[in-house]
This record gives structure tokens, C-alpha cells and sequence, in this order.
């Protein structure tokens, strides 16, 4: 009965846990990344993450001549690093599918105030200038702070 009874409070407290507060007092931050991804021209998808700091999400895009695969996670900029107050880091993988596999194309990291877009975009062979309508791969990431408390 005591197994039992141990058993039932840790299933109990495991929710509780995962919101612990750090040291400083400050709840594990989370983040809601919301997305809009353009591929050749065409708005193709606008996918959603929950992230906390260090933790990537990934999503994947089909587009017309491609399909995409992007790896998403948020860091908060250390006090050295001189960044206005809530501002993220996000750092960016992007994958391309050829001949059916995924292929490593690059990643990059941008920093941004919290409520403002960062922008990544993928160049073409042509070396124009790179917007949601005429870019392989154009997408705006803006991160909003989740209140642990609902």
C-alpha cells in the first residue's frame, strides 16, 4: 500500500515539477513560436511551436518545387551579450529534401525582441533580391512568452 501510495504522489507531483522555479525565483520560460513559410512565392504553411530555451522543435514544409525541414529552438541572450530586454535568440536549421532524403543545407542564429519578426530566407541561384515572393524558402519566426500560469 505504501508503493502504491508513493506511486500515486509522484504521478501527482511530476506536473508540479516540471513547473519548478530556478534559483532566481523565475518559472522554466516557455515560448510560442508562430511561423509563416513562403516557398516560391506561395504562403505554404503557418506552423506553430511550444518551446523552452535549449529544447528544439522541428516542422516540415512541402512546397511546389521542394519540401523544407526546419529545426527551431530559442535561447535567451546571456547579460555580455548586450541585447535589449526581451529579446530571444533563434537558432535555425534548414534541411531540403533531395532525391528522397533530407540534405543538410545550413543554419544561422538571429536575434530578436520578443513580438518581432526574425527572418530567415533561403537565396536563390540568381543571387536576387530575397522576399516572400520570389525566395525558395522565406520564413518569419515571432516568439511570444508563455505565462507558466496559464
Amino acid at each position: 500500500m505504501k508503493f502504491l501510495a508513493a506511486l500515486l504522489f509522484a504521478c501527482w507531483s511530476l506536473p508540479a515539477m516540471a513547473q519548478m522555479e530556478t534559483p532566481d525565483g523565475d518559472a522554466t520560460p516557455r515560448y510560442k513560436v508562430d511561423s509563416a513559410v513562403w516557398c516560391s512565392g506561395e504562403l505554404r504553411g503557418e506552423p506553430e511551436l511550444l518551446l523552452s530555451p535549449g529544447v528544439p522543435g522541428t516542422f516540415e514544409i512541402d512546397g511546389s518545387e521542394s519540401s523544407w525541414r526546419l529545426s527551431v529552438e530559442v535561447e535567451t541572450p546571456g547579460r555580455a551579450e548586450g541585447a535589449e530586454p526581451d529579446s530571444l535568440w533563434f537558432k535555425v536549421g534548414i534541411e531540403q529534401m533531395v532525391d528522397g532524403q533530407w540534405e543538410f543545407l545550413t543554419d544561422t542564429m538571429l536575434g530578436t525582441p520578443l513580438g518581432k519578426p526574425g527572418i530567415v530566407t533561403v537565396v536563390g541561384d540568381d543571387g536576387a533580391e530575397s522576399g516572400p515572393e520570389s525566395a525558395p524558402l522565406y520564413v518569419e519566426l515571432t516568439a511570444q512568452r508563455v505565462d507558466p500560469n496559464g
